[in-house]
């Protein structure tokens, strides 16, 4: 950034403080290029009211000259899981904030590790965040494991399995970090209690439902899954499934759920038969029909060792949801960073398409996290909230890091 730029936005942000006193500034940001979806258009946008617009307000307070930058949504995390239960929530935040990240969805939370955090977020310079809340599952059905065993003090992988039959019976979580549904009667015990903690979205788990569902250790039956999607939609919950192989995907779109939190074989480490996790092009069409958002969670196959195997066929697999239109978005399950490490993985199946990425990073995740909302796009209308980079990322995705500064609902943020 040249050092007029700097000196401007410094008097920008310094009248920032002052307009904010009776509201929200409006500002004319010129000679810029704007990302349309597909590619960048010069022109003139307003932000007035915290919202975009071409028509040119009555009053302007300060005009900023983009100076020629390129100007993209703000990025999003479709399944956070470092903010939840993490004591450095608040640095984590800023991480994502200044890599441009403003909205996350944590797909498993309890109401403890939500009021945490809940103070220091959809602020001006903090990213916005949608809440699950407790996952809804089986009898010790997953994820009660991993959530109740931290609760009771125990976080060792191995010493939970050694003390399993102590810990099953604890439950401390129960009705708050996970909830045990197995009929149709149990859910509508328990609905009311749910929705009173106002769930944003609904995480259900579907690990073989078929053949496992309402076994230990594995997620709902069918006929329980379809009940909870039932309510859900009733209350205009979305809900994202969890999923173990390809038939758990196509019962999810049987059932109706807006996405998934994963991809079957996500875990998968490329050896032996991988047949119960391949789509077909029907899935994936019945997918890109419904808009269904996918968070593909590749990376999870990474390990110290070269898992050849998964990594060509997850390779395969992207490009396949993307040639077929599918609504691919972005999501990290990384319980200490951020999307970086899933997108660096994306890097490595090669020919990565920028424009398709440019996409899913911009578009697909922050309208799957928040589709309610006027998010990820430049339009009229829309919140006023972008990026202003130093470089066209069309031409090299890793611009996206070269934030030059950020607006967040009509306020210009360093």
């Amino acid at each position: 950034m040249t050092k007029a730029l700097y000196s401007f936005l410094a008097f920008i942000l310094a009248g920032t403080v002052l307009l904010g006193q009776s509201g929200t500034p409006v500002y004319e940001f010129s000679n810029g290029y704007w990302y349309n979806g597909n590619g960048f258009d010069p022109g003139t946008w307003y932000s007035s009211g915290g919202k975009l617009t071409q028509k040119t307000p009555a009053k302007i307070d300060s005009v900023v000259d983009l100076a020629g930058r390129w100007v993209v949504p703000p990025l999003g995390d479709a399944y956070c899981s470092s903010l939840a239960g993490n004591p450095s929530a608040a640095q984590q935040m800023e991480f994502y904030y200044d890599e441009g990240i403003f909205y996350l969805q944590v797909l498993g939370n309890s109401q403890e590790d939500r009021a945490a955090v809940e103070s220091l977020i959809q602020k001006e310079n903090t990213p916005d965040v949608s809440f699950a809340n407790g996952a809804v599952t089986c009898t010790l059905g997953y994820p009660f494991l991993k959530i109740e065993g931290p609760a009771q003090g125990v976080r060792n992988p191995r010493v939970m399995a050694e003390k399993y039959g102590e810990i099953k019976e604890g439950r401390k979580m129960l009705g708050d970090g996970y909830w045990f549904v197995d009929s149709k009667a149990a859910l509508n015990k328990v609905w009311s209690a749910l929705v009173k903690q106002r769930p944003d979205v609904l995480s259900i788990y579907l690990l073989d439902a078929a053949n496992s569902g309402g076994k230990e250790s594995k997620g709902l039956s069918e006929d329980v899954a379809k009940a909870v999607v039932k309510k859900a939609r009733r209350a205009k919950i979305p809900v994202y499934a969890h999923v173990e192989t390809a038939e758990d995907v196509r019962l999810g779109l049987k059932l109706g759920v807006q996405g998934f939190a994963n991809l079957p074989g996500h875990n998968w480490d490329g050896s032996g038969d991988g047949n119960k996790f391949e789509l077909t092009d029907a899935d994936l069409k019945k997918l890109a029909k419904k808009k269904t958002a996918v968070v593909p969670l590749f990376s999870h196959a990474q390990t110290q060792v070269a898992r050849t195997g998964a990594r060509e066929a997850q390779a395969a697999l992207l490009k396949r949801l993307l040639d077929n239109g599918v609504n691919v978005v972005i999501g990290s399950d990384d319980p200490q960073r951020t999307i970086r490490g899933e997108l660096n993985y994306w890097f490595q199946f090669g020919d990565l398409n920028y424009a398709q990425a440019l996409q899913i990073l911009c578009v697909n995740t922050p309208q799957a996290i928040f589709p309610n909302r006027k998010v990820g796009k430049i339009d009229e209308g829309y919140e006023a909230s972008f990026l202003v980079l130093s470089d066209n990322p069309l031409e090299n995705l890793l611009k996206l890091r070269a934030i030059a500064f950020k607006v967040k609902d009509g306020h210009i943020v360093k």
